[in-house]
């Protein structure tokens, strides 16, 4: 137990989903102090996974979905600084200096600056696009409506998304990664063959077990070197790999960085009165061996509120919320919570992964690590509630057999 928080002025960096969470636990722990939350971008707080799903599909100008009305915004009296970037972290003095020059001191501060987009640069130096703001959309939009053909680096989440939603657009589609099939790492071998061959009935040529080595040319002229010797030439490439931590403004600051902000599993770092939540954040999880930075949006917004909590109610409760990702591609909607880990057993609890819907459970050794679902969102609940009590793979077992009594698990072999 803790008592009420001492701080009187919080700041926020981050106008994110966790950044603004944050601020919302904050005022919902009963914290009346000053609450600032910096935003690097102009635009209001929006939805940032609407990028990649309903508004690539949509044409025109995109409509972004706030994740915070101004209204609310005013009620619960947060300063909000949009277009001002941290670049830098004073622990001693506790100021927060901005890239207008600014000072804005601290009694607590949540890093909630999540990631970058990883780049990657043309032989001739040209950073190749990548799709993480409003910006970065109009373009890829315009990029769709004046070539026939798009080329997306990466066959993770963001990847397979983009492609899904540039072949509304009537273009023609590769995808290429180093991998054999889509996702592999995250949903296995076998579900990653059932998202290869979705893509590929919908036209995507997807070009596995294909590193890129290179990239040469310039718009309307790309050629993509390949590691086994092989060129593949297009009008346009986006590149979907991944985002690193945004931490180099805090490589200076005495924070300890170990691939992103590491904090306990409260969200406390190494320094006092110091939190992280988001992207960013690299936390302890009751679920896992090691920390992890777990970079989805309900993970961040629950985590977010957390640590505004904490802060507020003088805590350190530990966060222990089950990881959870959804995923828009070609009208079908992926739900996943846990992690799947190397070598799982998979069972196909309902459906079939030859129709449309399907669950899957993933463990091993005793242990239920996931659940995967196209549609069957009401099936997802107790599995869920299994994964937050740390509950074993016979019980989730157990579960399937009682959902739906007239199919017996099956594994997958």
């Amino acid at each position: 137990m803790g008592t009420q928080s001492e701080a009187d002025n919080v700041v926020v960096v981050g106008a994110s989903a966790a950044g603004l969470a944050a601020a919302d636990g904050l005022r919902e722990g009963g914290f009346e102090g000053r609450i600032t939350v910096l935003g690097s971008e102009l635009h209001h707080p929006y939805d940032r996974p609407t990028l990649s799903k309903g508004l690539l599909l949509g044409r025109g100008e995109p409509e972004l979905l706030e994740i915070r009305s101004a209204e609310r915004i005013s009620e619960n009296r947060i300063s909000l600084m949009l277009g001002h970037r941290a670049v830098g972290l004073d622990i001693d003095r506790k100021y927060v200096i901005t890239d207008h020059g600014e000072t804005l001191s601290w009694d607590a501060v949540v890093l909630a600056c999540g990631g970058r987009p990883r780049i990657l640069t043309t032989d001739e130096g040209e950073a190749l696009p990548v799709l993480r703001t409003p910006e970065d959309l109009s373009a890829l939009r315009r990029a769709a409506a004046r070539h026939g053909d798009v080329t997306v680096i990466g066959a993770g989440l963001i990847g397979l998304e983009i492609a899904a939603g540039l072949t509304a657009h009537g273009v023609s589609i590769t995808v290429v990664h180093d991998t054999e099939r889509p996702l592999e790492t995250i949903v296995g071998p076998e579900l990653g063959q059932v998202i290869a061959d979705l893509h590929a009935r919908h036209g995507v040529n997807l070009k596995m077990s294909s590193a890129v080595t290179s990239v040469s040319g310039g718009l309307g002229a790309y050629t993509l070197h390949l590691a086994d010797g092989s060129t593949h030439r297009t009008s346009y490439v986006v590149a979907g790999i991944g985002v690193d931590p945004d931490v180099d403004w805090l490589l200076e600051s005495g924070v300890t960085l170990d691939r992103g902000v590491l904090t306990d599993a409260a969200g406390r770092t190494n320094v006092p009165g110091v939190w992280a939540a988001g992207d960013v954040a690299r936390s302890d999880h009751p679920m896992f061996r090691e920390p992890l930075r777990i970079e989805h949006w309900t993970h961040a917004v629950e985590k977010g509120r957390h640590v505004g909590l904490n802060i507020a109610r003088g805590t350190d409760d530990a966060f222990g919320g089950v990881p959870y990702f959804w995923s828009d591609q070609f009208g079908y909607r992926f739900h996943s919570y846990g992690r799947r880990a190397p070598g799982d057993d998979i069972v196909v609890a309902e459906g079939s992964l030859f129709t449309d819907e399907f669950l899957v459970l993933f463990g091993q050794g005793g242990e239920f690590h996931s659940v995967f679902a196209s549609g069957l969102t009401r099936s997802l609940r107790g599995y869920r509630k299994i994964l937050a009590r740390g509950g074993t793979w016979d019980e989730a077992l157990a579960l399937a057999h009682a959902s739906n009594p007239e199919q017996a698990p099956s594994a997958v072999r």
